[in-house]
């Protein structure tokens, strides 16, 4: 059986039928949580948001007949790998999909702190006509790319189609036409200091959690704006948050937080200089159909065998 615990729209379904000749079973997790566990326990193939992964979802895979998961989604950081290696699952996601939307979600908040957007916003519902504040531009400035994977280099990109200098941070340090510097971990701190905005977008790993912490923050330009799109935990939210308070840098740009959703005594609600997005970064209108094209075509390629794209290292855990 091939099961979704995600809701999937009939047309989706559909398409998948005809180009496969398969037909996917779908209880929505939230609905029908008892039934959709029930079910996860016969399916051969699951189709899966995260979310549910985090709520012991696969407390007994040692009893399921799993093959295969997809998931419908880029992060697949609370899986647990060892276990899912263990039972000869592989995993594979939408990774590459997301590029063009959270590049969008970067830029958008890059250019609001630029272009003073949120103050803009405060005075239109004030009636308040008022010129006295200084406006900015990205052209000419510098972003630093915390991971240069594929949407760190769509980020690249667009930042230098707005004449933007583009320098990058990666585990694994390597020329790219995008990028006008590339550093290693070591280099870190070189080039966070020449940066006008930072943002990561590396995915939640060992190597990667509090990548970013209050070292880093301090050696930034006080007019320095960070940007966090990847997993909260690749931050150090504290540390951020004493970055802010004391006007080591002058701004945030948050989608994703250490624990979501957000409790509401975080300071970070009340800065001015912090703009929130409710981990909606990776999410649009048309990121289920690619999903599900994505899936049609992963669903022929494992019925014979072959690897599947995006799928998994579950050593690594990426």
């Amino acid at each position: 059986m091939i099961l979704s615990i995600a809701e999937i729209p009939e047309n989706l379904l559909e398409m998948v039928k005809e180009r496969t000749g398969e037909s996917i079973t779908v209880c929505e997790y939230r609905a029908n949580t008892e039934k959709a566990l029930q079910l996860v326990q016969e399916a051969e193939i699951l189709l899966t948001w995260a979310f549910p992964v985090n709520e012991g979802l696969f407390d007994k895979i040692d009893d399921f007949k799993l093959g295969w998961i997809f998931a419908l989604s880029v992060g697949v950081d609370h899986m647990p790998f060892q276990r899912l290696k263990e039972h000869g699952t592989v995993v594979s996601t939408i990774r590459g999909l997301s590029n063009s939307n959270v590049s969008e979600h970067i830029l958008s908040l890059m250019l609001s702190f630029s272009r003073r957007l949120p103050l803009l916003f405060e005075n239109q519902k004030k009636k308040l006509w008022d010129t006295s504040f200084p406006m900015d531009e990205l052209y000419s400035r510098t972003l630093c790319i915390v991971g240069a994977g594929n949407i760190g280099v769509e980020v690249a990109k667009k930042a230098k189609a707005f004449g933007m200098r583009v320098i990058g941070v990666d585990l694994f340090p390597r020329e790219l036409p995008e990028f006008d510097a590339m550093y290693g971990l070591e280099g870190k701190h070189t080039a966070l200091a020449q940066a006008d905005y930072v943002v990561t977008v590396v995915p939640l790993t060992p190597d990667t959690y509090h990548l970013i912490g209050a070292e880093d923050f301090a050696v930034m330009k006080e007019t320095a704006i960070f940007l966090n799109t990847s997993r909260g935990d690749v931050i150090d939210e504290e540390a951020l948050i004493r970055a802010l308070e004391q006007k080591q840098i002058a701004g945030a740009g948050l989608d994703v937080f250490h624990t979501e959703p957000l409790g509401p005594e975080s300071p970070l609600w009340g800065m001015k200089n912090v703009i929130l997005t409710p981990h909606r970064a990776g999410d649009s209108c048309l990121m289920l159909d690619r999903a599900m094209e994505l899936f049609a075509k992963s669903l022929l390629l494992y019925r014979k065998g072959e690897k599947l794209p995006n799928q998994l290292n579950l050593d690594k855990g990426y």
